[in-house]
C-alpha cells in the first residue's frame, strides 16, 4: 500500500489464454511490461531465436461509443493504423533492434484498447456498481473484439499472416490484438474522458502543467448539475471540500450520487468483477488499478486479489491508496489542520502507455 506495488501477473492464466497458433508453436510468456497490459512472448523461441517483445497500442474513446459504433470501417481503420505504424517500425529500425524486429516481424502484435468507460457509463447515467454497467461493458468489448477479429483476417488476405501464424498454418495477421493501457494523458487531449477502464478519482481536482495550475471538473457531472440549476462556484467548492465527492449534495438522488462515485467510494469488487467480464475479449490483459484506503486489513487486500486471480484476471496494476494529509480549504468550516484523507489525482504513468 506504500508504494502501491508489487504488479502482480498471472502467468498460467496468460499462457493458458495465448492465441492457439503461439501455443502450437511452443511460445511462453515470462512477464509483462510496465504497466501490466502487454502480455507477449520473450526470450529464445521455436526457433531457437531470442525475442524482444513489441507491441504497437491504440485507444478507441468509450465515451462515443455509440457514434463509432455505427460506422463498419472504423474499427478496420484503426487496424490498419496499427499495422502501417508496425511495418514502418520494422522498416525503419536500427540493425541493434534486431530483436525487436524479428519478434514484430514474426508476430506483429498490436494492442488496441478503450478509454472513457466510466465517463460513458456516467453519461448514460448507469452506475459502475450495478447489472447495467456488466451490460455495456460486455457490449463494448465484444464489439471491438469482433472488429478486430475481421480486420486481423481481412488484413492477412491482403498483405499476408504474420509469420508465427503462417507457419502454423493459420490466416491472421496479428497474433494479438487487444491490450488496455492506462491512457491517463491521452485521455486529457480527448476532453477530459476518464483513463482507461478505470473510475474517475475525483469530480473535480487541480491539474498541474508546466504553464500552470487549473481546475477540472467532470464534465458529465457539469451537465446534470446544470440541469438542475446547481453549477455554481459554492456546490463545486463544496465537492472539492469533500475530496472530490458528490455523496453530500441534497440536489442529487441516492440512484445519481451512485453514477457519480469516485474510485475510492466504489465496492472495489465492482472493479474486478468488470475486469473479469472483459478479460474473454481482450487478447493480451488490461492495465488495472484499485483504490483502496491507506489501512486496509491484510485479509481484505488479499482477499481482492485472491478473487482477481479467481475470476481469470491476468494482471493488475497499481494499488492506489488514501494519503492522510492536514488540510483546510479557503472559506470551509473545517478547522485549520484538520487531519483528513486525501485522495492522491497526480499520479505517475509510463507515458509510453499513455
Amino acid at each position: 500500500i506504500q508504494t502501491g506495488e508489487p504488479y502482480l501477473l498471472f502467468t498460467d492464466t496468460v499462457n493458458n489464454a495465448m492465441p492457439a497458433h503461439q501455443r502450437k508453436l511452443g511460445l511462453k510468456v515470462t512477464q509483462s511490461n510496465l504497466c501490466s497490459e502487454i502480455t507477449l512472448p520473450t526470450g529464445v523461441d521455436h526457433r531457437g531465436v531470442d525475442r524482444t517483445a513489441v507491441c504497437c497500442l491504440s485507444s478507441v474513446n468509450a465515451e462515443k461509443f455509440l457514434e463509432w459504433s455505427k460506422d463498419e470501417l472504423f474499427l478496420e481503420d484503426v487496424f490498419r493504423f496499427l499495422d502501417n505504424v508496425l511495418e514502418d517500425f520494422i522498416e525503419r529500425a536500427p540493425p541493434e533492434m534486431d530483436r525487436a524486429v524479428y519478434s514484430a516481424k514474426r508476430e506483429r502484435s498490436v494492442g488496441l484498447g478503450v478509454m472513457g468507460f466510466h465517463s460513458f457509463l456516467q453519461a448514460m447515467n448507469v452506475s459502475m456498481e450495478s447489472a447495467m454497467a456488466k451490460v455495456w461493458n460486455e457490449k463494448i468489448f465484444k464489439h471491438v473484439r469482433k472488429g478486430a477479429d475481421a480486420a486481423s483476417v481481412k488484413l492477412a488476405k491482403e498483405r499476408g499472416p504474420c509469420e508465427d501464424a503462417r507457419d502454423a498454418g493459420m490466416m491472421a495477421r496479428f497474433s494479438h490484438k487487444m491490450a488496455v493501457a492506462p491512457t491517463a494523458s491521452i485521455s486529457i487531449i480527448c476532453g477530459g474522458t476518464s483513463a482507461g477502464i478505470e473510475p474517475i478519482p475525483a469530480n473535480v481536482y487541480t491539474h498541474k502543467t508546466l504553464s500552470g495550475s487549473f481546475t477540472v471538473k467532470n464534465p458529465q457531472l457539469e451537465e446534470m448539475l446544470e440541469r438542475k440549476g446547481a453549477n455554481t462556484p459554492e456546490v463545486w467548492t463544496s465537492i472539492l471540500e469533500h475530496e472530490g465527492s458528490v455523496q453530500h449534495l441534497d440536489v442529487l438522488d441516492e440512484h445519481e450520487k451512485a453514477v457519480f462515485k469516485t474510485a475510492f467510494e466504489l465496492d472495489q469488487r465492482w472493479i474486478i468483477e468488470l475486469a473479469a467480464d472483459r478479460t474473454p475479449y481482450i487478447c493480451q490483459s488490461q492495465s488495472l488499478n484499485v483504490f483502496l484506503p491507506g489501512d486496509i486489513d491484510k485479509w481484505d487486500l488479499h482477499m481482492l486479489h485472491w478473487t482477481a486471480w479467481e475470476k481469470g484476471l491476468k494482471s493488475l496494476y497499481y494499488c492506489r491508496s488514501k494519503s492522510v494529509q492536514r488540510a483546510a480549504f479557503a472559506g470551509s468550516e473545517k478547522k485549520a489542520g484538520e487531519k483528513m484523507e486525501t485522495p492522491n489525482t497526480d499520479y505517475d504513468e509510463c507515458l509510453a502507455c499513455q
